[in-house]
């Protein structure tokens, strides 16, 4: 049970709120409730907001008549977001059924440790024809691959693994397990821009602030994902001085995690020390990953 907390807390410890675009790769049908048997879905989304292209085939379901390619996409927004669920907003055409034009709602479900999540999404097609407008359900059921938290701004300075760890339809890392990732370009002296007007001491102590938040915000994530698995989850946070260089820097910190697993009702704890580095964002600092240097 201690490897499933270690596996809990390092997946909150390397997920935080840098901005960063989710990228997917899918397999959807709607043949239950439409004519696409079968479609690849290609998709970009970063905070809220998404969008995807997808091509697939199209039954005519007119006795004789073969089907055909279809091709189209579509646009997303998050109007709710957890851990592992999203539910979002979704308009888009389609050359199916002659051509169309949509909208509805969707849901999509993952568990933050896997790169893979599942989706449905139910609305309406409006089409028209030479005899007049037609308006039909659409439904799409599928399974995406998701490379979370990559910095497409930083695309050629790193490499973003599927390994890396963020909440879905959210923001992630561009890091890997052994906590390296992309940095911000250094500025002259890699200090803080002139118009912050931050000392030395004051921009240590927002380092050391933005990895402990960092620290908080995914903690409080994993407890909530992993509520399935355990109950009465608390830990304790203590962070050590920031050290700065250029505009990177890294805070040492140790972990003290504490819950009960609601299978056999046994308490079970981890204490974690590691690294968290970031990287300079404006006059603060924000976190972009974990290295562990062991458990107890």
């Amino acid at each position: 049970m201690n490897k499933i907390l270690q596996w809990t807390a390092l997946a909150a410890l390397t997920a935080s709120t840098a901005q960063a675009a989710d990228v997917r790769l899918g397999l959807n049908t709607s043949a239950t409730l439409g004519c696409e048997v079968g479609a690849v879905r290609a998709g970009l989304q970063e905070g809220r907001f998404g969008g995807f292209l997808q091509g697939g085939y199209c039954t005519s379901n007119v006795q004789g008549q073969p089907g055909s390619a279809a091709f189209g996409g579509g646009l997303t927004f998050d109007f709710y977001q957890s851990p592992s669920l999203s539910a979002y907003g979704l308009v888009g055409a389609s050359t199916s059924l002659g051509g169309n034009i949509y909208g509805g709602v969707g849901a999509r479900y993952g568990v933050p440790l896997l790169p893979v999540e599942a989706y449905i999404e139910g609305g309406l097609a409006r089409t028209s024809t030479a005899i007049g407008t037609l308006t039909s359900p659409r439904f799409a059921l599928g399974i995406n691959y998701v490379w979370r938290g990559l910095d497409l701004s930083q695309a050629n300075a790193g490499e973003s693994r599927p390994s890396n760890i963020s909440a879905p339809g959210t923001g992630g890392l561009n890091v890997d397990r052994n906590g390296t990732g992309t940095a911000a370009p250094e500025g002259p002296g890699g200090t803080p821009p002139a118009n912050c007007n931050v000392s030395p001491d004051a921009d240590a102590a927002a380092a050391e602030s933005a990895a402990r938040s960092a620290a908080q915000q995914a903690l409080s994530s994993a407890a909530a994902a992993y509520s399935a698995i355990y109950s009465n989850v608390s830990y304790d946070i203590s962070v050590g001085s920031a050290n700065i260089s250029g505009n990177r820097a890294t805070v040492t910190g140790t972990l003290n995690l504490r819950a009960t697993n609601r299978t056999t009702g046994e308490p079970v704890s981890g204490t974690y020390s590691g690294v968290v580095t970031l990287v300079r964002s404006g006059c603060g600092w924000v976190a972009t990953g974990y290295r562990q240097n062991g458990g107890e």
